[in-house]
């Protein structure tokens, strides 16, 4: 639940002493009592107790080991396997039309900045009960890193989660060059040549050497990005327009709902045809079908961006020819969406127009052509509780949080760049519990180059933007700590240092 409302008063941390009374005096009741404590669970809910978990009461207890980082593979366990059967069962093996199969896949380099990222999408994916496999595709690892990867990845994710959340592993791509020479880093690049990579060598994968299509046409893939909290599944039906926004276009007659061989489906993003922009000729050839699309084709059609859901036939097409052409497309436009770009121009290549959807995801409050309008449904006033407990029975709600922007409301801040990369650790407090009432009664909020203004720092926001920013800020922060939760609960008995303290506020860094 989350805690009742302080408006005005300044987010504190406790120290590290105090935490290790706090954990004495918890440690000396548990050994007291030998039962549950429910005030270690945080965001875990009952059914931990219903399921007959051991309390927390290891964290911090018992023989006394050295806390790991999450390139070694550390500790061991295998209850990750008790956690994730009593929590959340098995995930279906196909849509909700009991035979499509699909596969989530995202792209990330081997840091740790992306590696927290990635366990997040993962236990987001086994919270919702995203159907059939989930995928991370990391690139450019160097050999230590790959070791390490693996081992973790086995130890925390396909023991502790899911035999069905795999890690792919491919080689470096994002080197810029130039007449033969290494000039740069454009770490996008990954995303088309990994996805293709795993197309052809992925676990289950493959190209036929005779006749160079994919072995797996009919499968749907859904590419996402890293930095995506799964709130609903994403599946190949669209077809419930109480659930879907979708992008109006004039011949609307001819929409389609389903995703099938020739019928890509995405999220709209706000770039239009700014792609045909580029010399289109000197990047999908003379006579290329991307040159003779009209511009409101453009905007109809090839705004795309993760998730980008197609058939295995479709998506193969696209990553061959995504790959082929942004290393050329970012010679011409060096700039961070021309990834994005180079996909626009290889679906127009391909004659693969998208079936654009308006509200597969939530990026920030101001957008006007995401699921906004879903959470201004919500009242203010439970807009945070709801937030960390979704419900899509109750409220509609978009797939995903994208969470690539900064986020602000009141003195509440959040920022994958500003969340500790080691979050996912023994050692990590978890995130401080927002007010309750955040989305109701802050309309104001404070950037961080206003944070030390001695005259005022505050910015007024409209009731709206507020509840919007409250609804991302609590989605995230009680996402991250369920998340850390269950690592800690299945990876940290017995660890000294281990910290189950929600103190950690990013607005306090600033």
């Amino acid at each position: 639940m989350l805690r009742p409302s302080r408006k005005q008063d300044t987010p504190t941390k406790r120290s590290n002493t105090d935490e290790s009374k706090s954990r004495r005096k918890v440690r000396n009741r548990i050994k007291k009592s030998q039962g549950c404590q429910p005030a270690l669970l945080g965001l875990i809910t009952v059914a931990f107790l219903l399921a007959g978990w051991a309390e927390l009461s290891g964290l911090g207890g018992g023989n006394k080991k050295t806390s790991v980082r999450w390139d070694d593979p550390g500790h061991s366990t295998t209850k990750g396997l008790v956690a994730r059967t009593a929590l959340f069962p098995a995930a279906p093996e196909f849509d909700t039309d009991g035979k499509t199969r699909l596969h989530v896949v995202f792209s990330t380099d081997c840091g740790d900045f992306q590696h927290w990222q990635s366990y997040l999408l993962f236990f987001s994916a086994m919270k919702v009960g995203q159907p059939g496999r989930v995928t991370r595709i990391a690139s450019g690892c160097t050999d230590e890193e790959s070791a390490a990867a693996t081992a973790w990845h086995e130890e925390h994710v396909t023991k502790g989660m899911s035999d069905k959340f795999g890690l792919h592993l491919t080689p470096h791509f994002s080197s810029v060059t130039k007449d033969g020479k290494e000039v740069g880093n454009y770490k996008f690049f990954n995303k088309p040549h990994g996805l293709k990579h795993w197309l052809e060598h992925g676990e289950g994968m493959g190209v036929d050497p005779a006749t160079g299509k994919l072995l797996d046409e009919d499968l749907v893939v859904i590419l996402t990005d890293p930095d995506m909290l799964f709130l609903r599944p994403i599946g190949a039906d669209f077809s419930n327009k109480e659930e879907y926004l979708f992008f109006p276009r004039k011949d609307n007659e001819k929409q389609k709902y389903r995703v099938e061989h020739g019928s890509p489906f995405a999220q709209r993003y706000g770039y239009g045809g700014v792609w045909q922009k580029s010399d289109l000729t000197k990047i999908s050839g003379e006579g290329s079908p991307a040159i003779s699309v009209t511009p409101e084709e453009a905007r109809f059609y090839y705004p795309a961006g993760p998730p980008y859901i197609a058939t295995g036939r479709d998506m193969y097409s696209i990553a061959q020819k995504w790959s082929e052409f942004v290393p050329l497309v970012h010679a011409q436009r060096p700039e961070l969406l021309a990834e994005m770009y180079a996909y626009s121009i290889a679906a127009a290549h391909l004659e693969l127009p998208h079936q654009l959807i308006d509200s597969l995801m939530l990026t920030q409050a101001k957008a006007k052509i995401e699921a906004s309008e879903f959470i201004d449904k919500i009242p203010a006033a439970g807009v945070c509780e709801f937030a960390a407990h979704p419900d899509s029975t109750k409220y509609t709600l978009p797939n995903v949080v994208h969470f690539c922007q900064r986020y602000f409301v009141g003195e509440w801040f959040f920022s994958k760049r500003r969340t500790p990369k080691d979050f996912f650790t023994c050692e990590s407090p978890l995130f401080e519990i927002p007010p309750s009432d955040l989305g109701e009664n802050f309309h104001y909020q404070i950037p961080p180059g206003n944070k030390h203004n001695e005259e005022d720092p505050k910015e007024k926001i409209s009731p709206q933007m507020a509840k919007r920013e409250a609804f991302i800020i609590c989605a995230l922060v009680s996402g991250m700590n369920e998340a850390a939760t269950f690592f800690k609960k299945n990876h940290c008995d017995g660890i000294e240092g281990t910290r189950t303290d929600k103190s950690l506020n990013l607005f306090s860094t600033f």
